[in-house]
């Protein structure tokens, strides 16, 4: 077990470091001014900094000096920037994460430190200075770029206690951290450690009753949020020592979250994980979809079969599969391999019903791997007299609809989901179907891999 998964075991054991300056408000301790040791500290940063003694870098440029190993840091420089986390909730342990402006950041990263309730020092929004001679940049137990007192193998390890008040100096000023508003498809690894706003957002009712902590976990769970826009899933994580662990999910509506950007332990995955839930804002009607496919109910590796669905071979060998990769679902067509001369594969969705409301929208998801040059192998159709047999495909009407494809967007972005845009179907009425034909041939080389995910028709 890590070190830090056995120090948050042992969380009820260890007393917090004393607060600097501080004084007590009802719920929790608020920083005052400066004590006399901080002040100076900072004083002397500041008169070093204007007499060129110390040289005072950004964020991005710390950043910029991580090589991937843990590293001594021996040049007089100090960084500057905003608290965006808090471990008021416990939903933080021993870190805080800090960005480089209180508005519209550019770079942030992490700070750990061996330190309880740095809330009470190092709030949210605070002006902090870390001055680096004699820290270590590496990456903690997340992959996320900090900075820390110590080396511990490949991973840089804590401020100790007594090396906190030498290095990390918070100002008298406490910022508005407005957030960096994204849709959740947006976000991305530039974005850790920053407090990011994800809009149009809701839990599915699958998690309606859940709370945010699955009570089998023993340190965190990741819940689900998806986006009303193109239906992308992504995860919120909860410690189990957060104090709201057992509130139920909000799944009445939908609306905003904030918190900071994060990766799971071992980073294999990026999440938001959130400072408090006041940060959840769903005061608008939820968005349920006409009709919604995330491919979550995936068997990896076998024929697509999900009910309702046509997976049909036109030429070839080769059908659609269900595939699984990171806990994620979706569909594939893959002829590599085959040795067909000629791969023409229909993956066909169930009847839509277009009647029942008006101002549908059609949005799904692809990515693409080992592309080959001049090959476009997907179009995407609707039709509204087809039968629903594999026998009608033929004899039906098929209308092709313009989409953004992952190889046509950024070809050489390989595994990487790309949003189909928002595709007009107000114009259509009756029971539609929809459609993802692909056309290939392996034994010339046409052969690229193709995913879909998340197909969505929505009234926005």
């Amino acid at each position: 077990m890590s070190t830090k998964k056995l120090l948050k075991i042992a969380l009820t054991l260890i007393v917090s470091v004393a607060c600097f300056s501080c004084v007590e408000d009802d719920d929790y301790v608020i920083p005052s001014s400066l004590g006399n040791e901080e002040n100076e500290g900072l004083t002397a940063i500041m008169d070093s900094i204007a007499s060129g003694d110390i040289t005072e870098i950004s964020i991005s440029e710390l950043v910029a000096l991580y090589t991937g190993t843990v590293t001594l840091i021996e040049s007089d420089i100090v960084v500057k920037g905003y608290v965006t986390s808090s471990d008021r909730t416990g939903n933080f342990y021993k870190e805080f994460y800090m960005q480089d402006a209180p508005e519209n950041p550019t770079a942030a990263i992490g700070v750990v430190l061996n330190q309880v309730d740095s809330y009470n020092q190092f709030n949210l929004g605070r002006e902090v200075y870390i001055k680096l001679k004699g820290a270590y940049l590496g990456e903690n137990t997340s992959e996320v770029v900090t900075i820390g007192g110590q080396a511990d193998g490949d991973q840089v390890d804590e401020f100790t206690a007594n090396q906190i008040p030498d290095f990390i100096f918070r100002s008298e000023n406490t910022m508005e951290i407005v957030p960096l508003v994204l849709n959740p498809s947006e976000v991305n690894s530039s974005h850790l450690g920053m407090f990011v706003t994800l809009e149009n957002v809701q839990f599915p009712m699958s998690l309606a009753g859940k709370t945010f902590l699955e009570p089998t976990d023993d340190f965190d769970t990741q819940r689900n949020l998806v986006s009303c826009l193109n239906g992308f899933e992504f995860p919120i994580e909860t410690s189990s020592f957060a104090n709201f662990i057992q509130e139920p999910l909000p799944t009445d509506g939908r609306g905003t979250i904030s918190g900071v950007i994060t990766q799971t332990y071992g980073g294999d995955d990026i999440v938001m994980v959130l400072n408090d839930t006041s940060d959840i804002n769903f005061t608008e009607d939820r968005c349920d979809p006409v009709f919604e496919e995330s491919f979550n109910t995936a068997i990896d590796n076998t024929t697509l079969n999900i009910d309702g669905w046509i997976n049909y071979a036109e030429a070839g060998s080769v059908v659609w599969t269900e595939q699984v990769y990171g806990g994620n679902g979706y569909a594939e067509y893959n002829p590599y391999n085959s040795g067909d001369s000629s791969n023409i594969g229909w993956l066909i969705t169930p009847g839509i019903d277009l009647d029942a409301q008006d101002g549908e929208v059609l949005t799904f998801q692809t990515e693409h791997a080992y592309p080959d040059s001049g090959h476009e192998p997907l179009e995407v159709f609707i039709s509204t007299d087809f039968d629903g047999t594999e026998a009608g495909i033929a004899t039906a009407t098929w209308e092709p609809l313009t989409f953004d494809v992952s190889y046509i967007v950024d070809y050489d972005t390989w595994f990487s989901f790309t949003d189909s845009g928002s595709i007009d179907l107000s114009s259509y009425s009756g029971t539609a179907y929809i459609a993802f034909k692909y056309t290939g041939s392996d034994s010339s080389n046409q052969n690229m891999t193709l995913h879909v995910e998340n197909v969505l028709v929505t009234v926005p």
